[in-house]
């Protein structure tokens, strides 16, 4: 007994011991919820850049799938390393009516085997059109000319 006489005082402890695991518990399981969630959205970019292009050899493109950009923005695909361009055409509209083939005018920079148009004054466009605009790049394998691919992707000019 205990010296007031009522018998053994139960400690709180137990109780406060479970809280406690219910709000670590809490915190792990949100924790793995930020965790998938991040991983979600991170991966909403990987799917733009795998609907340009079934094949690996796109790393990027300029501008990306759905953005809004100005009229004189410039137009670009990076390569993986093992390919190169063959044309590059530039569509005023998501139909694959008459786009404009700048390869001609498309600048290589070779460290990062991107390859870019920027319209401008004396280009062959020298603003991109308003609204809707695509893109269409044919590349090759370095190793077999003879097989060719492309990626499509379309952006909004504003």
């Amino acid at each position: 007994m205990s010296s007031n006489g009522r018998g053994p005082e139960q400690s709180p402890a137990p109780r406060s011991s479970l809280r406690v695991r219910v709000g670590i518990a809490a915190l792990v399981l949100l924790g793995v919820l930020g965790f998938v969630v991040a991983a979600l959205i991170g991966s909403s970019d990987d799917d733009a850049d795998s609907a340009v292009t079934a094949s690996g050899a796109v790393e990027r493109v300029i501008p990306s799938p759905g953005d809004e950009v100005l009229q004189q923005q410039q137009v670009a695909v990076v390569l993986d390393a093992r390919y190169r361009l063959s044309s590059l055409v530039v569509y005023a509209s998501e139909q694959a009516g008459s786009g404009i083939d700048v390869t001609a005018e498309v600048n290589h920079i070779e460290g990062l085997n991107r390859f870019e148009f920027n319209p401008g004054e004396g280009q062959l466009i020298e603003a991109l059109s308003p609204d809707t605009n695509c893109a269409v790049a044919t590349f090759v394998l370095i190793a077999r000319p003879e097989e060719a691919d492309t990626a499509r992707w379309c952006f909004e000019v504003s």
